[in-house]
Parts: C-alpha cells; sequence; structure tokens
C-alpha cells in the first residue's frame, strides 16, 4: 500500500522535522499565527502538524524558522480526528530549496564513479 500512496508524488518526500511559523486565517476567517515543526517535506510543500482549522484550497504563509525565509503556499490535504490535525501544503511557486536539504542530494546524485 504505501506505494500506492506515494505514486502521485512530483518528488521524493523526506521525513524531516523543521521548525516553521504559519500565518494565515481560520475558516472562521480570524486571523491566526502558529509555530510547528513538519512531519515531512519535498520539494513541492510539506505536511505538518497544526491546531487550527484550515480548509483545502486555502493560502497559508509558511516561515521556515531557521532562515527566515517566506513561501506562500496552498492547503492541499487536511486529515483531522480528536487529537490532532496534518496539513498538507503545496507551494504556490517553486523557486529555491526552501527546506535547504535538495541542493546537496542533488550534488551527490550526480557524482560519477571516480570523482572524490
Amino acid at each position: 500500500m504505501p506505494q500506492q500512496l506515494g505514486r502521485h508524488r512530483r518528488s521524493k518526500r523526506l521525513g524531516l522535522s523543521i521548525a516553521v511559523r504559519v500565518y494565515g486565517r481560520t475558516v472562521a476567517n480570524r486571523p491566526f499565527r502558529a509555530t510547528t515543526e513538519t512531519n515531512a517535506v519535498s520539494v513541492h510543500g510539506g505536511l505538518l502538524p497544526l491546531n487550527v482549522k484550515v480548509k483545502r484550497g486555502q493560502t497559508l504563509l509558511l516561515v521556515n524558522v531557521i532562515t527566515e525565509e517566506e513561501r506562500e503556499c496552498r492547503v492541499v490535504y487536511v486529515k483531522s480526528n480528536l487529537w490532532s490535525r496534518k496539513v498538507g501544503v503545496e507551494f504556490t511557486s517553486i523557486k529555491g530549496d526552501f527546506w535547504h536539504v535538495y541542493s546537496a542530494q542533488v550534488g551527490v546524485k550526480h557524482r560519477r564513479d571516480g570523482d572524490s
């Protein structure tokens, strides 16, 4: 089953915990700011726990706590239960490595045998 879930992914998802601040509006149109850590990241977005109610299609602003970089994103997935809410977000534009984890991997991928 895990392969079936991942078949629609455009980029590899990494299970990393990266601190972010999230700015947006609740479903009741009230402004909010939340600090959380990602459960997973990809070049195109991430998955994070969020205690605030949001809905699919909504725009949020993510701020990488380490670099202070900002990136607009759209909510593409919401899963809630009594204890938690997970939100999947997709960047509205891909410009650079917001998470600062993919550039190094790309360099390793293109390395040829015999290179040091």
